[in-house]
């Protein structure tokens, strides 16, 4: 019969290999993140909103541009929403 202490290193290290896989896999999908929240995406929707709010029309391409450069961390899809939204479109 095994030791205890056989089994628990055995253990151990099967969750070191699962961590280091784990963190392997991330390295290699960076696109693969978490889908973000409703209140994220919320978030996001009224940031897009309130930047376009009070500009002259936009195009397309200048309002992903701008959402790019001005809100770099919000989701994109949404704040090109509510982007679209302020703009009245």
């Amino acid at each position: 019969m095994r030791s205890k202490r056989t089994v628990l290193v055995v253990l151990l290290a099967w969750i070191v290999v699962l961590f280091a896989a784990g963190v392997v896999w991330r390295v290699v999908h960076p696109e693969a993140r978490q889908q973000s929240s409703p209140a994220a995406k919320l978030a996001s929707r009224q940031d897009g909103y309130y930047l376009c709010l009070h500009r002259p029309r936009l195009g397309e391409a200048q309002m992903r541009l701008l959402i790019t450069r001005r809100l770099p961390h919000d989701v994109a899809a949404a704040a090109l929403r509510g982007c679209r939204e302020g703009q009245g479109r």
